[in-house]
């Protein structure tokens, strides 16, 4: 007889931002709106999570003193591969077509998963320390020197225009509290000087990188 469940909970990408599914028997599914490598970087949190919780027969005393979560993830970790790449690669292999898995070949890093990388990042302290994190943990997606050279493009461009606006902010701050004087004038000047420079290397960066990916797209015959 077909066991029936008491309850049926739904999830969807309005309310969620990564979903795994992983049946009793057949593949997993994973639906996510995150870009690859953040997404990447949750798995991997999720896996030091998991590795990190106690065996089921403790998890099963815990749960007799009103903690019944600990055993429902210790018996998770149970029915999965032990360590962080192991699992990893359990999640990798599930979500892959069984019939090509072995023929498929990791999606490319794109400017565009940086950029969004970068965009999902926005709130964090520093967003391109977050970023840069996230696209160097990523196993996920290959890389060819083209690719590598264009993350590197656009991550050293935000960078860039971060330490532009640190040093318009300090020079900002300095006229604000001492006003254009002629003992300050050298010293806002210079920081206005530094800030250009920074600006336009910044600016040089994301000309190459626009130039690089209007030739990407050109068609082979021109």
């Amino acid at each position: 007889m077909t066991r029936i469940p008491s309850t049926v909970a739904v999830a969807s990408l309005d309310t969620h931002r990564l979903i795994i599914a992983v049946p009793n028997k057949g593949a997993a599914e994973m639906v996510s709106n995150l870009p690859r490598p953040v997404a990447a970087s949750v798995l991997r949190q999720l896996a030091d999570q998991l590795d990190g919780i106690a065996s089921p027969s403790e998890a099963l005393l815990a749960a007799s003193a009103g903690a019944p979560e600990a055993f429902t993830r210790a018996i998770r970790k149970a029915q999965r591969p032990a360590g962080l790449d192991p699992l990893l690669g359990y999640v990798a292999a599930s979500m892959a077509d069984e019939e090509h898995q072995a023929a498929e070949e990791p999606a490319p890093l794109t400017p565009g998963d940086v950029r969004d990388a970068l965009a999902f990042n926005a709130g964090e302290r520093d967003q391109v320390l977050a970023t840069l994190r996230d696209v160097l943990l990523d196993t996920t997606t290959a890389r060819t020197p083209d690719q590598a050279l264009a993350t590197a493009r656009i991550l050293l461009d935000a960078h860039a225009r971060q330490i532009a606006a640190l040093v318009e902010a300090h020079r900002a701050n300095i006229k604000g509290r001492w006003g254009l004087s002629r003992s300050t004038r050298s010293l806002l000047t210079g920081y206005e000087g530094a800030r250009k420079i920074v600006t336009a290397y910044a600016a040089g960066l994301a000309d190459e990188q626009a130039l690089a990916e209007d030739a990407a797209t050109e068609p082979a015959d021109r």
